[in-house]
Parts: C-alpha cells; sequence; structure tokens
C-alpha cells in the first residue's frame, strides 16, 4: 500500500508531459498515480508500454499505475493486455436501476432544490422511474424495442436539468406547467434523439403520458404500473431522501414484465435470449485450436494430409 495519497491527473490536451513526469517520480517513490480519462489521450496511450518499461530503470515495488476510460475501439490492445482490467456495468432491473440513480444522481439536496419541493420530488422520482423501465425493456429484445438504443444517464440527467429549468421559470413567471413541452422534450429531444423507429416512438411517447403528467404531482401515491398485485409501484409521498432509498429497497428484486407493460409470457422471450446468449459466449471463449476426437486439431490435420498426400510428389527444393 502506498504511503502518501495517490497522484491524479485529468488527462486532456497538453497533460501529458506532467502525466510522464508523476509516472517517473512514482518509479522513485513507489507513489500511485492515477490518470483518468485517457480515452481523450490515445496517442499518449499508445506510448505508455514503452514509458512503463524504461531501460535500465527498476520501478519501485510498490508502484501502481491506475487509469480510467470509457470503453474505446482505438485504445491500444498491448496496454489492455499487459494490465488487470476491471470493468462496470449498469445494474440489472429497476429496483438495482432506482437504487443507483438515487445514491449517484440524487441526493438530499437534489430534492430540495426546486420549489414547490413536494412536486419537483414527484417528478425526479417518476422520470428516474421511466429512465429504469425504458433501460431495462431492452432486455426483451424486438419485443422490448424493435431497435436497441444505447440509453444512458445522460438522457435521464439532461431530462432532470429541463424539468428543473421549466419548473422555476413556471414558478417565476407564475403560470401552470406545460405538460406537452416536458413529453415532448423528455420523450421526443432527449431520449427520443436516440430512436429511430416509429413504432419505439410511439411507444415511449406513451410512457411520457402516462407518467409525465399532472396526476403525478397533485394525485397522492399516484400509481405507476397499475392491476399488479406483487408490489405497488407508486410516487412515494416523502421529504427524506433516506425514506425514497427505503422504498426502493421494497421493491422486487424480479422484475415482471407486466412493469414493462408486456405480457407475462415476455419472460419467456427474454429467458430464452438471455441463455443463447450465454451458450454464445461460453463457445467464443473456448480455445480456437480445441483438439476434436482424433486429438488434434483441424490445422493439424490439413498439415499431416499435406505431408501424406503430396509431399511425395513434390520436387526436393520445393520447400527452399
Amino acid at each position: 500500500m502506498p504511503q502518501y495519497p495517490a497522484e491524479k491527473v485529468s488527462m486532456g490536451e497538453e497533460q501529458e508531459i506532467p502525466a510522464k513526469e508523476k509516472i517517473k517520480n512514482g518509479f522513485v517513490t513507489g507513489k500511485w498515480l492515477i490518470l483518468n480519462n485517457c480515452h481523450l489521450s490515445l496517442e499518449f496511450m499508445a506510448e505508455m508500454e514503452e514509458i512503463l518499461n524504461p531501460k535500465g530503470v527498476v520501478p519501485h515495488e510498490d508502484f501502481r499505475l491506475w487509469i480510467t476510460c470509457e470503453p474505446n475501439k482505438e485504445f491500444p490492445l498491448g496496454l489492455l493486455q499487459m494490465a488487470i482490467k476491471v470493468t462496470t456495468e449498469p445494474p440489472k432491473g429497476v429496483k438495482a436501476g432506482m437504487d443507483r440513480t438515487f445514491n449517484t444522481i440524487v441526493n438530499q439536496d437534489f430534492l430540495e432544490k426546486v420549489e414547490p419541493p413536494e412536486k419537483w420530488r414527484s417528478l425526479v422520482f417518476t422520470v428516474c422511474f421511466m429512465h429504469s423501465v425504458v433501460y431495462e425493456r431492452r432486455k426483451f429484445g424486438a419485443l422490448g424495442f424493435c431497435v436497441p438504443y444505447a440509453f444512458n444517464n445522460s438522457d435521464l440527467e439532461a431530462s432532470l436539468a429541463y424539468v428543473e429549468k421549466h419548473m422555476n421559470q413556471c414558478g417565476t413567471l407564475q403560470i401552470p406547467y406545460s405538460w406537452k413541452a416536458i413529453q415532448y422534450v423528455i420523450c421526443e429531444v432527449q431520449y427520443g434523439g436516440r430512436i429511430t423507429d416509429n413504432m419505439d416512438r410511439e411507444m415511449f411517447a406513451t410512457y411520457g403520458k402516462l407518467w409525465v403528467q399532472d396526476g403525478v404531482v397533485n394525485s397522492p401515491d399516484y400509481p405507476l404500473v397499475g392491476n399488479y398485485s406483487e408490489f405497488t409501484y407508486k410516487v412515494p409521498d416523502y421529504s427524506e431522501h433516506n425514506r425514497f432509498l427505503d422504498y426502493i429497497s421494497q421493491m422486487p428484486g424480479k422484475d415482471s414484465p407486466i412493469v414493462f407493460g408486456l405480457h407475462p409470457n415476455a419472460d419467456l422471450t427474454f429467458r430464452l435470449k438471455e441463455s443463447i446468449e450465454m451458450i454464445n459466449v461460453l463457445i467464443d471463449t473456448q480455445p480456437k485450436e480445441a483438439s476434436g476426437g482424433s486429438g488434434m486439431s483441424k490445422e493439424d490435420e490439413v498439415k499431416l494430409r499435406i505431408e501424406k498426400d503430396l509431399m511425395p510428389i513434390l520436387p526436393n527444393n520445393f520447400l527452399e
């Protein structure tokens, strides 16, 4: 473990020189170094193999280099191969997605930043719930969306930012909220900017009309999912952040297709799709030269056949 707090460098324009200096210093002192956002300095990453293996220099045994990076196909393969890789993926399920959102984006200050706070809190919870639902709906393949879309937290944050701005403007001008405007910006602009299929666009607009409307902020315990007896999905009327977390912790860990507006049989399609993907991954990870029943790979069989059938009739100097 390092004796001092780790050094940090946020990569970007003209940050290569400070990064090199801190790496050289770490070789001597053993101090850990974190390079953030390395996808912004791919040319520098291409030099990293040489930098980390200097001739005639023995790095301090305690030195460690940490690299954070968004997925990028141009990232140097050699550096990936010499590194220990750790990846993070969004949690699966509406419950896990809501819990992650309320532990990263939403906190107590966030819930109180707009007046009136009770209406703002209801809209925040509803938009976050809609984000988790449409994100998880993708797992049903063509039953969920005709085309798979890469929805992410940026869509959620941009939608919440617009709702905040709209509510503040309406409060200042003392005019009612324009639900059509909020629905349009969230469903047609923010998330809709990724949608290319008209049926998917229509389905998303239906979510907006169902959940982004006046009843969410004016009806206590507004139901988000109807005719579902396992758990009551609603907009909780709480003011404390920890009570929202308590409510989210009570959500089922396994999502019923009914939560997404799908028939219960849709779960069979999802399980079949998940099983096929797992089998394909297992097949892809098998050694490419796995031995067959004869104990030889295809390449070895071809080589043996050539040596047996062709070599006797070829000139002696053929391979020279």
